[in-house]
């Protein structure tokens, strides 16, 4: 919801509203999924990514995807909490891209 109204009318919004609906979206996903999780996937991703110069937005996106894949997967397999596992797997898989990429 929150991205079909910044896709539609993102450019009348402009930066207030950007930062409006970020708001909402982080209180949110907060309320949903918790604080640990919502912090390392804003963080994790794109840090991992910071040394590239083309494509990060993509890479980031996929490596946010890998990082909960791997996460629920791990978590389905060994019946471990699904949110530290997910933290820990997006750690990993950042920490591994991060080293890869130069």
């Amino acid at each position: 919801m929150v991205l079909a109204l910044w896709l539609k009318w993102g450019e009348r919004l402009g930066r207030i509203g950007f930062y409006t609906l970020f708001a909402v979206a982080v209180t949110v996903s907060v309320q949903l999924v918790g604080v640990y999780l919502v912090f390392a996937t804003l963080i994790i991703p794109p840090l991992a990514t910071r040394r590239m110069k083309r494509g990060r937005l993509a890479a980031a996106w996929g490596l946010g995807a890998l990082g909960y894949a791997l996460g629920l997967a791990i978590s389905t397999a060994t019946d471990a909490p699904s949110g530290p596992v997910i933290v820990w797997a997006l750690g990993g898989a950042g920490l591994a891209w991060y080293l890869a990429v130069k």
